[in-house]
């Protein structure tokens, strides 16, 4: 599988996970979809050989990567990579329904048969940047959560 196959496959995955915010509740995380996805990526990261995985009460995932350096070399600068697990809550419905536009070939967008939802170069003429090229797109009846998801699945 190619690594592009592998990162649409992850992303696909952690988009199924619903994780909206809930501005009405005060705790953090403030959704069980939130303390999920932490789960899922905790599994995810234990099956990449990190360790010391841990989820915090409050859903924060933390884990470390053991060293492989050559022998001889005694430390390198540590990095740290930091995104958030919940998505925004729009009233959108909650479960997100993905699919992917292989091969772009321009025009408007059909998100939505049934409902006829569509994503229109009109109203986004970025969209033809993008002739040529996969797009993962919803299904019009919800948001991708793109902004943090690709985020999480590039990182992982």
């Amino acid at each position: 599988m190619t690594m592009q196959a592998k990162l649409l496959e992850r992303f696909l995955r952690y988009v199924a996970v619903t994780s909206q915010s809930n501005a009405a509740v005060k705790t953090v995380p403030t959704t069980e979809g939130q303390r999920q996805l932490a789960e899922l990526l905790k599994n995810d990261l234990a099956e990449l050989g990190l360790v010391d995985l841990e989820i915090s009460e409050h859903s924060v995932l933390t884990g470390k990567l053991p060293a492989n350096l050559p022998e001889g070399h005694h430390s390198v600068p540590a990095v740290g990579w930091v995104a958030h697990l919940d998505t925004v809550d729009v009233c959108l419905n909650a479960e997100i329904h993905p699919h992917v536009v292989k091969n772009y070939q321009g025009g408007d967008i059909c998100l939505n048969e049934e409902k006829q939802i569509f994503l229109k170069v009109s109203e986004h003429p970025e969209i033809e940047k993008y002739i040529g090229e996969d797009i993962v797109v919803s299904d019009g009846t919800s948001v991708l959560g793109a902004d943090d998801k690709a985020a999480i699945a590039n990182i992982m």
